[in-house]
């Protein structure tokens, strides 16, 4: 009898030992959950900033452009009408120049 007791205790023990490692596991796969959100939520921004420096950028550069190509053509224009203007009336197709 005094043999069936300590049996007794230790599978009662055994039996419900198991709760334990599952509150760990939980807590090791939340946190670990957590810190792949927050690198993924990190790369995210960094991209997004990334994205949003290079579309300024681009926009800089397109309004650059198109300031040059509006100069030029200010000076095409500026040309054309002193041309003219040596050769007679000063406007286009209505030349004296013969």
């Amino acid at each position: 009898m005094h043999k069936i007791i300590p049996l007794v205790i230790f599978l009662s023990l055994t039996a419900c030992g198991g709760g334990g490692s599952d509150a760990v596991e939980t807590a090791v796969t939340d946190t670990a959950t957590k810190a792949a959100e927050d690198a993924a939520t990190a790369a995210a921004t960094k991209a997004a900033e990334d994205a949003a420096t290079a579309a300024a950028k681009a926009a800089e550069e397109q309004a650059s452009a198109l300031a040059a190509a509006a100069a030029l053509q200010d000076a095409a224009n500026q040309a054309q009408q002193t041309a003219l203007q040596k050769f007679g009336t000063g406007k286009f197709g209505q030349s004296t120049f013969q």
